[in-house]
């Protein structure tokens, strides 16, 4: 199963991440950091890399 986790994008603005399975980074390739970003509940933006490859992801396992 995959979580969802707000960081920041690369002009460091909140988005949903997906991370891995073991939860050390996301499926974009960056490092989960403990520090969030500016307001995590203000966003409803996600992380394109992130979801393309989780969508791929689940798509292999149909």
């Amino acid at each position: 199963m995959h979580e969802m986790w707000c960081g920041a994008d690369t002009r460091g603005e909140p988005v949903w991440h997906v991370l891995t399975t073991d939860k050390t980074s996301t499926l974009c390739g960056m490092e989960k950091r403990e520090e969030k970003p500016k307001d995590p509940d203000e966003t409803d933006k996600h992380c394109f890399p992130c979801m393309k490859t989780f969508q791929e992801a689940v798509q292999a396992t149909m």
